[in-house]
């Protein structure tokens, strides 16, 4: 098993083209972080159909070597195991997720949090075989004390990474699956291909048009804990949207639902209304982790975010009478009714 857990199920359902297509597309698709992947190349396609597989699948197998917290292999887990306070080199990979994500961090104020891995792993949504419940007070006061990203000074020149702290962790899982998108699209484009869509667990990088000729169609699940059902549909051309929900992954103790989202300020789950947000964004890590981001947020705070950062962002909130949905004025031209 690779090394992430699915944060969402599907957080995304792929829609096929209303007019019948010329061909089909060449769909791949496996296992990874956890988690599955696809890709959809439309035609044609030249290229050996096995070797390109082999070398999606290698992508994201580097990926997830790189920044997995399940494999003690990983860079990552032998960066957060290193108890030096002296600047570790980084590979330009880890070095450009840790760039996207601190900035996030800082547009947010602290709602997206690469540190926040001492809390994940305290209330069981981490690796190992700690059960999922509510810890103590005093285990959840000393796991937030570890926690903050300005223990984080990153130097992008070497690149390498310094830590205010010894025992600081990170935990990529809110960002991760939108780099391994990302780094696939770039693949593909490199290798000649124009039109193409990757998803990684609902992550999902749209290039040029399907095998139909028109945009990618892509339905966004309405966040109901048990099957699949479409709230909305996004049209998408040449830019990338991400998910994140809290419908899926979570625990109950005494009657109340904890989700694995944790907001860094409090150290606990998430409890407000806001059941789901929507991000589309030139780039699948920024929309990963700013979708992560507005979750974090909240229906109120994280609405005026994505106003101020002028997002083209969907947000389902829960209501009494169901669910109700907001979107910025800039997501307007990606809607399909």
């Amino acid at each position: 098993m690779a090394g992430f857990r699915l944060i969402v199920v599907s957080t995304l359902l792929l829609f096929g083209c209303e007019a019948q297509a010329p061909s089909e597309a060449v769909v791949f698709d496996g296992l990874t972080m956890g988690t599955t992947y696809t890709v959809k190349v439309a035609p044609p396609l030249t290229l050996d159909r096995a070797g390109l597989a082999r070398e999606i699948g290698a992508i994201l197998d580097g990926v997830d070597g790189r920044m997995s917290t399940y494999k003690p292999e990983s860079e990552l887990s032998r960066l957060n195991f290193n108890p030096s306070l002296d600047w570790i080199e980084l590979s330009p990979e880890l070095a450009s997720i840790l760039s996207v994500a601190l900035e996030i961090a800082r547009l947010s104020g602290g709602a997206f949090d690469v540190t926040i891995g001492p809390l994940v792993n305290l209330w069981g949504f981490g690796p190992g075989d700690r059960p999922r419940q509510v810890p103590d007070n005093h285990a959840l006061d000393q796991a937030r004390q570890r926690v903050g990203y300005d223990k984080l000074l990153l130097d992008p020149a070497v690149p390498a990474l310094g830590r205010q702290a010894p025992d600081v962790y990170i935990d990529l899982s809110g960002i991760a699956q939108g780099f391994g998108a990302d780094a696939v699209g770039r693949h593909l484009t490199a290798r000649g291909m124009r039109n193409f869509m990757v998803d990684v667990s609902g992550e999902i990088m749209a290039r040029g048009v399907n095998a139909a000729g028109n945009p990618w169609r892509i339905g966004i699940e309405r966040p109901v804990e048990r099957g699949q059902s479409v709230e909305r549909v996004i049209e998408l051309r040449d830019i990338s949207l991400a998910t994140s929900g809290d419908y899926r992954n979570y625990f109950e103790e005494n009657g109340t639902r904890y989700s694995h989202l944790i907001d860094p300020a409090t150290g606990r789950p998430i409890t407000h209304r806001l059941a789901s947000v929507t991000v589309l964004s030139p780039s699948t890590t920024r929309a990963d982790g700013l979708a992560t981001a507005l979750m974090v947020m909240g229906p109120d705070r994280g609405f005026e975010l994505a106003m101020r950062e002028q997002l083209p962002a969907l947000f389902i909130m829960r209501t009494d009478a169901g669910f109700e949905e907001r979107w910025t004025p800039f997501l307007e031209s990606y809607l399909k009714d």
